[in-house]
């Protein structure tokens, strides 16, 4: 096949939009995950009561406790042995969103069908995880009341490209191939031959498992953080945080264009965010500190120790003259 041939014909009948949504099954929420999004949401929920919830999946308990234990969550001065101890002592919020994004894990290998040859699934989850450290080290920095909320928003922020493979695999393989690991330009090809692209399938997604309001405006926008006009200024923070998220995540996805990748997200993070050179790369020299702890957690290689630093090395090269040039020097320095 070719990427000219589109997959679907304008002489069929509805949109492009629905008859994709028609053809798709998707895995329904786990039980568990739609309880801990209701307890997490009920300022009223016991820990004792949540973490109970939590420990009845004996796989997310283990995944738990080993990053409460890690150096990333803060790690702890005496070994964390249970859930309780965990939610205590980095909070709800925190333990709630690892708990989550390990059953949305779990639920997206579920459509993981050895028999397609689309796209490749390690690389997806190596650019979502990258993205969702990012988006969690932004929402610190942009200091949101719940920067977990901008780690599981980055995290999903790609799934209707699942679900885009699980309806026509040859065809997203074929425009993953040809957009040669530029994001951007795949969620160009997307439209062009889908009449819509990933953020518009994994915003459906996430409105068909009842997942909030601000998970499915963050992955709606995740392309286009525009459209976040209207909403208030912690909503627009945290749908650019997700947005700029997966631009940082590129810097280690976009092998052969890093400098390039350095570039858009300098750029984007000025326009959305206000963000200087300084901020950007003070931001960028935070992310490889959680990469092999969450990497772990989700039991993904994200690569060696020169692979991972590169980008650091190549950020700071660019970025790092633009705090020294005498423009760009506060006027009382």
């Amino acid at each position: 096949m070719h990427a000219e041939d589109s997959y679907w014909h304008p002489g069929e009948d509805g949109s492009l939009f629905d008859r994709l949504r028609r053809s798709l099954s998707l895995p329904a929420l786990p039980p568990i995950a739609s309880q801990i999004l209701k307890m997490c949401r009920n300022d009223d929920t016991d820990i004792e009561k949540l973490a109970d919830l939590m420990s009845q999946d004996p796989a997310v308990v283990a995944r738990l406790l080993q990053i409460a234990n890690s150096s990333y969550y803060g790690g702890a001065r005496h070994t964390v042995t249970s859930i309780a101890q965990a939610i205590t002592l980095l909070g709800m919020n925190a333990v709630s969103s690892l708990a989550l994004s390990f059953c949305f894990y779990r639920l997206c290998q579920d459509m993981n069908h050895p028999e397609h040859v689309g796209m490749d699934h390690t690389m997806f989850w190596r650019r979502s995880i990258i993205a969702s450290i990012a988006g969690r080290t932004l929402g610190h920095w942009c200091k949101l009341p719940d920067p977990e909320l901008v780690f599981i928003g980055a995290l999903l922020q790609d799934i209707g490209l699942l679900a885009l493979n699980e309806v026509a695999p040859e065809v997203t393989r074929t425009l993953t191939m040809d957009a040669k690991d530029n994001h951007t330009q795949l969620q160009r090809l997307e439209k062009q031959y889908f009449g819509c692209d990933h953020a518009k399938m994994g915003s459906w997604i996430a409105e068909s498992w009842k997942l909030p309001e601000e998970f499915q405006n963050a992955i709606s926008a995740s392309h286009q953080p525009e459209l976040s006009h209207g909403r208030t200024e912690e909503e627009k923070t945290v749908i650019r945080c997700v947005a700029l998220s997966g631009l940082l995540a590129d810097l280690w996805c976009r092998h052969t264009e890093t400098e390039e990748a350095v570039h858009e997200a300098a750029d984007a993070a000025k326009e959305w965010l206000e963000f200087s050179a300084d901020d950007v790369l003070a931001v960028i020299k935070q992310i490889p500190e959680g990469l092999s702890e969450i990497a772990s957690f989700f039991q993904v290689h994200i690569g060696s120790t020169a692979e991972v630093e590169r980008p650091l090395l190549v950020a700071t090269t660019i970025l790092s003259p633009i705090l020294t040039t005498p423009e760009t020097q506060p006027e009382n320095a």
